[in-house]
C-alpha cells in the first residue's frame, strides 16, 4: 500500500511538472508575441532624406524659424533641407560629421544647417541601406561629434533619432533653444515612428 501511494504521488508530481512546463512554454510564446507587437514601429511615409527634415521644418512658426541652408556645396537649397551628394565621403564627414567608414552604411543623405553658424544648429538625415545598422551609425555619429574640436563657439548638445525603426537616422547638434524646438517638432511630426537614440551635452 505504501509503495502504491508512492507511485501515485510520483505520477501526480510528474503530471504537475509536465503541465507547469507546458504553461511556461505558452507564456514564453505569448511574451514573444507581445514583444514583437511592441517592437512593431508605425511607419510615416517620406519620399527621401530631405523630406524627413522638411516635414519637421514646415511645422515651425515664423517666429521660430532661422535662416537655414540645405544640400551640399554644389547644390545648395535656401530655407529648407536639401539632398547632400553621396559622391564625396570626405565632404560628408566634414559637413555632416558622419565618419568616412560609415558612409557605406547609407545610400542617401540630406542636410539643414543654420546659415550663419553651423554650431547654432546642424541637422542631417541619413537613409540606411539596412535599418539594423541604425544603432551602429548613431554611436559612430555620437563619438565623432563628441570628439570634434569646435571653432566659433561650442554647440550645447547633440541628439540623434531613428525614424521608421531605423530606416532613417537624424543627427543634430546646436544651441539649447534650437535643439529643444527641433526635438519637440520632430516628436510631434513622427510620434511613435521616432525614437531618441542619443541626447547629451557637448563638453
Amino acid at each position: 500500500m505504501k509503495k502504491m501511494n508512492q507511485r501515485v504521488t510520483a505520477m501526480i508530481m510528474s503530471m504537475v511538472l509536465v503541465l507547469a512546463l507546458a504553461g511556461c512554454g505558452a507564456g514564453t510564446e505569448g511574451d514573444a508575441n507581445a514583444s514583437e507587437n511592441q517592437n512593431a514601429v508605425p511607419r510615416v511615409e517620406v519620399a527621401d532624406s530631405a523630406e524627413v527634415l522638411n516635414k519637421v521644418w514646415d511645422t515651425y512658426g515664423d517666429e521660430e524659424k532661422f535662416f537655414v541652408m540645405g544640400g551640399d556645396f554644389d547644390n545648395p537649397v535656401e530655407n529648407a533641407a536639401g539632398i547632400f551628394s553621396m559622391e564625396n565621403a570626405e565632404n560628408m564627414t566634414y559637413s555632416l560629421y558622419i565618419p568616412e567608414d560609415c558612409v557605406e552604411l547609407v545610400d542617401e543623405a540630406a542636410s539643414m544647417i543654420h546659415a550663419m553658424n553651423a554650431n547654432t544648429f546642424t541637422g542631417a538625415a541619413f537613409h540606411l541601406k539596412n535599418a539594423e545598422d541604425a544603432g551602429v551609425l548613431a554611436e559612430a555619429l555620437r563619438e565623432n561629434i563628441a570628439s570634434t574640436q569646435w571653432l566659433c563657439g561650442f554647440p550645447d548638445k547633440m541628439a540623434i533619432y531613428s525614424i521608421n525603426g531605423g530606416e532613417y537616422v537624424v543627427s543634430t547638434f546646436g544651441k539649447n533653444e534650437a535643439m529643444d524646438t527641433f526635438k519637440t517638432k520632430l516628436l510631434e511630426v513622427y510620434g511613435e515612428s521616432a525614437a531618441l537614440l542619443v541626447e547629451e551635452k557637448i563638453v
